[in-house]
């Protein structure tokens, strides 16, 4: 590749699932590496790793800048498609400075700073939603493209916020609680030890440990309360009893945490999907109605299939 020049592009230019418009590249050992061909994907699982390892860049050819910088521009207009009131501005800034403080919250390894930081965060998330009480908002306000866990996070905290007060939740405290345990649900994911060598398979099961590491991360901060804790221990248990780590089913999951499991699934949904966000989020609301319906509430499930129908 010595006859090519290279430019660097932001890690987060990159839409997950979504064919690449060119070649991508990595630097190491002071060479230009591929690392992804035009019309390759980059899964979420790839995204994190390179996020956690703090890679802020990848690189494409200089002759490819006008088709990437094309492509990169039709899928940012895509995720905002609409003209935002100068209070949805607002939502979106204070979304957006919650999403920086998050990568530090993931990235810490001191209990303390990632409960202040993440009670501080939550709490400005709740106030902003609670400013639209009971009125329908536009998915494309509430959710972005979830790139990597960072991105999953924030929107899954949003959107389990938004939830339960559509669903009658008013009390702001039980809000901060979804709030804060769906924004800290995925903690223990950087945590999870995976090898270059390791096989997708190998991966994914190896993922499973996070909820277990997330909670021993909280478990020595006595500041986290319960309902917190409960959320991030439960957010993959569902209701048939076919999630983990526990295979609790039914009744046997807490309240609150059954509001976040469809809130995540929904957005791992929308993040795995391919297409404009809107596409994405509709597929996702028919493959939940239809296809994974038995793994959450039912009652709580139809009131957010209506809730987040409205939305797109």
């Amino acid at each position: 590749m010595a006859d090519k020049n290279f430019l660097s592009i932001l890690l987060n230019q990159v839409v997950v699932g979504d064919p690449l418009p060119t070649s991508v590249y990595v630097f190491i050992n002071f060479r230009f590496i591929t690392f992804r061909t035009e019309g390759d994907t980059i899964d979420r699982m790839t995204y994190d790793r390179l996020e956690f390892r703090k890679v802020k860049t990848l690189f494409i050819a200089e002759e490819d800048k006008g088709k990437f910088a094309q492509w990169s521009a039709q899928r940012a207009a895509e995720e905002v498609p609409l003209k935002l009131s100068a209070k949805d501005e607002k939502f979106r800034a204070v979304r957006d400075d919650v999403h920086r403080k998050t990568m530090d919250i993931f990235l810490s390894s001191h209990p303390d700073k990632i409960v202040a930081q993440t009670l501080e965060s939550s709490k400005r998330l709740v106030d902003e939603v609670m400013k639209y009480p009971f009125a329908v908002k536009p998915l494309s306000l509430l959710q972005g493209y979830s790139k990597g866990t960072v991105d999953h996070s924030v929107n899954v905290s949003i959107l389990s916020v938004y939830l339960a007060q559509q669903m009658g939740y008013t009390h702001q405290l039980i809000l901060q609680h979804i709030g804060s345990g769906a924004l800290l649900h995925d903690i223990g994911k950087p945590r999870v030890q995976i090898e270059d060598s390791d096989s997708k398979e190998k991966m994914e099961e190896k993922m499973k440990a996070h909820v277990d590491l997330g909670i021993a991360l909280l478990d020595s901060e006595g500041k986290v309360p319960n309902e917190v804790k409960l959320i991030i221990a439960q957010h993959h248990e569902f209701n048939d009893g076919t999630g983990y780590p526990k295979k609790l089913k039914g009744g046997g999951i807490y309240d609150l945490a059954r509001i976040v499991v469809i809130a995540n699934a929904f957005d791992g949904l929308v993040a795995d999907g391919q297409g404009t966000l809107v596409e994405r989020q509709r597929k996702a609301l028919t493959t939940i109605d239809q296809v994974m319906f038995r793994q959450f509430d039912p009652q709580k499930l139809e009131k957010a299939i209506k809730i987040l129908k409205l939305g797109v």
